[in-house]
């Protein structure tokens, strides 16, 4: 049985991307960087579980536990995955409007002292730790990948200084199971963590609700130097292990939205996706990023949820939003945001 977290899932996204004209008038496809060294890694990751990591793929691999495979040129493709988040922020950060890293593993599941889910190192968080000594000292990281963005959350839990915002499937009885909404940050990061857990089945307008109800209060509070967008094709519909009833227009809201705020402030790194339809969907965000309209117009994109089903997720997301909110109200940033 071959893992759904393999090159081809970023295979079919690259080349679609190579062939199409309209986006190489608009990006540089970048293949030539280098990858995270050692400092990189240490900036978020203990160095006995690097030792371990990097140990343990040298032998020639094998299984680690929850999800996760390596090899023996794990280690080296991990290094080049958080290298090439390192490297569209420098990007982003010189003259560029913005990127995205379309990198494997991914990260966001990698604890500073711990794997999982497929990834080894937090790519966005050793990003952030990147961009801080650069001198931006206030980031926020949203994640719209179907799984909660628990190490990265973790990683950050006592930070004020990153605001960690996740998007995804309750963790109820679902991967990782942690991420809740009650997981706001502890000591000086109190109210630092968000998360907003949506129902299984939930599509675009749940998405566009947790954004506008949440997201973009908490950003606009916060006021962030910079902005790491974590992207996740597994939130849509075609995914057929997550749930979620997201279209290709959810992935549109997000970028352009995100887009439209964050000019030469913002990057996106690759989370999970691994169905056929990543190459349009990968168009669409790039085109979204450029403040473009969706190249495929309105695609018709059937939703299976009935009409029963769909009331009750909108109830259950509204008042999951809404006790977020009530939480976060207590804590300065909060209490800015949702005024």
């Amino acid at each position: 049985m071959v893992s759904r977290e393999n090159p081809e899932r970023l295979e079919r996204g690259y080349k679609f991307i190579q062939n199409r004209s309209d986006v190489l008038d608009y990006y540089d496809l970048l293949e030539d960087y280098e990858p995270a060294n050692e400092e990189d890694l240490l900036k978020v990751h203990e160095k006995t579980y690097v030792d371990f990591i990097e140990g343990y793929c040298k032998k020639g691999g094998g299984f680690l536990g929850d999800s996760t495979y390596v090899q023996k040129g794990s280690c080296k493709a991990a290094r080049y995955s958080a290298g090439g988040a390192i490297e569209v922020c420098k990007r982003v950060m010189s003259d560029y409007q913005a990127g995205f890293a379309l990198i494997r593993p991914p990260g966001h599941h990698a604890l500073p002292d711990n794997y999982g889910g497929y990834c080894l190192y937090n790519n966005a968080a050793i990003a952030t730790r990147w961009l801080q000594e650069q001198g931006k000292r206030k980031i926020m990281i949203v994640d719209w990948d179907g799984h909660a963005a628990n190490g990265t959350m973790r990683t950050f839990y006592s930070d004020p200084d990153v605001l960690t915002i996740s998007v995804h499937r309750d963790p109820e009885g679902f991967y990782p199971h942690d991420g809740f909404s009650h997981q706001i940050g502890k000591a000086a990061g109190r109210g630092y963590s968000a998360n907003i857990c949506l129902p299984r089945g939930a599509s675009d307008s749940e998405l566009k609700k947790s954004f506008k109800e949440i997201v973009f209060p908490l950003a606009e509070a916060f006021d962030p130097d910079f902005v790491i967008g974590c992207n996740g094709f597994d939130s849509h519909q075609s995914d057929s292990v997550v749930g979620l009833n997201y279209t290709a227009d959810s992935y549109h809201f997000i970028s352009y939205e995100l887009g439209k705020r964050y000019k030469n402030k913002m990057s996106l790194v690759m989370e999970g996706g691994y169905e056929k339809f990543n190459g349009k969907l990968l168009h669409i965000v790039l085109f979204g990023l450029l403040g473009k309209e969706n190249p495929y117009g309105e695609l018709k994109e059937n939703l299976s949820s009935s009409i029963i089903q769909k009331g009750s997720v909108c109830k259950d997301t509204m008042d999951n939003i809404e006790g977020l909110k009530s939480i976060l109200k207590e804590f300065p940033l909060g209490s800015k945001a949702f005024a």
